[in-house]
């Protein structure tokens, strides 16, 4: 499983796109709304994931895909969820309420004790299989998240390849 850590390696792993995919959406959101930054450098999160807000809900089995080290996991993205709704318009914005591939978008990251973003990744959700595919996980830098963060989502978007 590679790292993304440029947006041009964003660009060539296919993540959220092409439309109606929410995935580019929905990590830009990730990294300008959700995460922040401690004045140590480290991502921060904010808010209270035992609530289930934004749709967040635990990873449960992290070792069928992910490098389990014992720390908590959660995933974000599925529009299916009671509480999709409280994500942003624009991420939202081309949602079909069918099985295309307009909810298969997944960001799924683990945590320290102290809110720290431990490891971030962005997934491929299968809706007929009902599990994440392998070959479409990729982790996500931290260096990445910070040049998310300097653009807007159309610059964003646009540098992302998504069309």
């Amino acid at each position: 499983m590679g790292t993304l850590n440029e947006m041009r390696y964003l660009r060539s792993s296919g993540f959220g796109k092409p439309q109606p995919r929410h995935g580019l959406h929905l990590l830009y959101w990730f990294a300008n709304e959700f995460v922040k930054i401690d004045d140590d450098g480290n991502l921060m999160i904010e808010g209270n994931l035992e609530k289930k807000e934004f749709g967040f809900k635990p990873f449960p089995d992290p070792g069928e895909l992910l490098l389990d080290e014992g720390l908590p996991f959660f995933e974000v993205g599925n529009l299916h969820a009671d509480e999709y709704e409280e994500l942003p318009d624009y991420v939202r914005e081309n949602y079909t309420r069918k099985f295309d591939n307009s909810n298969i978008d997944r960001i799924i990251f683990s945590l320290d004790e102290d809110k720290v973003l431990d490891k971030i990744y962005v997934a491929q959700h299968n809706n007929h299989t009902n599990a994440f595919v392998r070959n479409r996980t990729r982790r996500i830098s931290k260096g990445l998240i910070n040049i998310i963060r300097k653009l807007d989502l159309g610059e964003f978007l646009e540098q992302a390849g998504y069309s």
